[in-house]
């Protein structure tokens, strides 16, 4: 039958979307499938700004406030792939809340619509993303800083496109654009923290964890010995991270991150202290020391004691990275949640 899309395949999609948005902070899990054989909504009735697609999440719709929606059905490949809400588009509870794709966008379908990667932008949206050629080459463009300006949508793979004169190529391997999905591969920074901040105001309901007084303590990843993290839940809803590491050459560095908290992400900012200024007192001179700005770090935590840290350093000779966190002590007299 048309549209039946075996488990298979929705698990394949799944795994796709934890893989693009793992430096997010978000993460995805199956609550439920529905099948619905012979629905007068699959071909062509499902879009949404139709009094056909209106009427068809009124009747279908599971718990938007807590539930992303994801239906799938026949639109118009390749003109029309998919389709979403806006986190602020509808009250947190109302039933057009969703997403819609075609059911041949999803991963084994037909190039070059053919890896998943219709979900995971259209879910950018869902999250409050534009599309990076929002705008054109004005401000404020896509709203989001570190994504160049882009003067239209790009299409296939074009490498090295530069339609505005602002700083920075074409963004046209990020999931907001409309390249192959052979091409997309990424989220930046700025895009997480927009996407969390979106979701912390208009859908709190969806984050089944927030960042508490709880969460400080030390914490490291069991399968990579060596380096963790010493982390602290400060007033004011923000948060301060001591990463040991190693640097580049091998020798113990310490990155010093701050940041702020919305609802289970900390997105911080890294600084690794350089210069000699002598480690005790009567020697030590902080003047020697200097600040550098090394990178941001991303901290979701799904528990209170299970987590996942991604980083984006601009120091040279570090790469980016992520890895699961596990709590590994907690200060006495504290609890969590």
């Amino acid at each position: 039958m048309e549209g039946n899309v075996s488990d298979s395949v929705l698990a394949a999609q799944v795994a796709i979307l934890n893989d693009a948005y793992r430096s997010t902070g978000f993460s995805f899990n199956v609550a439920d499938i529905r099948r619905y054989p012979d629905s007068v909504y699959f071909a062509g009735g499902c879009f949404p700004t139709t009094e056909q697609g209106i009427r068809m999440k009124a009747e279908l719709a599971v718990d938007p406030a807590r539930f992303v929606n994801i239906y799938t059905c026949k639109l118009q490949l390749p003109f029309i792939a998919g389709y979403a809400t806006l986190p602020n588009e509808f009250p947190e509870g109302d039933h057009q809340h969703g997403v819609i794709v075609d059911y041949g966008t999803l991963p084994g379908g037909a190039p070059p619509l053919d890896m998943g990667h219709t979900l995971v932008h259209e879910l950018g949206h869902y999250f409050g993303l534009f599309h990076t050629f929002q705008g054109g080459c004005a401000e404020p463009g896509d709203g989001v800083a570190d994504t160049p300006p882009e003067a239209s949508a790009a299409f296939g793979c074009q490498i090295g496109r530069d339609t505005c004169t602002a700083p920075g190529i074409d963004p046209i391997n990020n999931f907001m654009d409309y390249s192959d999905d052979s091409c997309t591969d990424n989220f930046t920074t700025l895009q997480a923290a927009r996407m969390q901040a979106s979701i912390a105001s208009f859908r709190p309901t969806l984050i089944a964890f927030s960042i508490g007084p709880g969460i400080t303590g030390n914490w490291f990843d069991p399968a990579a010995d060596g380096h963790g993290f010493s982390i602290e839940v400060l007033p004011d809803n923000r948060m301060l991270a001591d990463w040991y590491v190693y640097a580049p050459n091998g020798g113990p560095v310490w990155i010093v991150a701050t940041g702020t908290i919305t609802g289970n992400t900390a997105v911080l900012q890294g600084f690794q202290k350089i210069g000699a200024g002598g480690r005790f007192p009567p020697s030590f001179d902080p003047s020697n020391l200097q600040n550098l700005f090394w990178g941001t770090l991303v901290f979701t935590f799904t528990d209170c004691n299970h987590g996942q840290v991604s980083w984006q350093p601009v120091v040279a000779g570090y790469s980016n990275g992520s890895m699961p966190i596990t709590r590994l002590t907690m200060p006495a007299a504290l609890s969590c949640p």
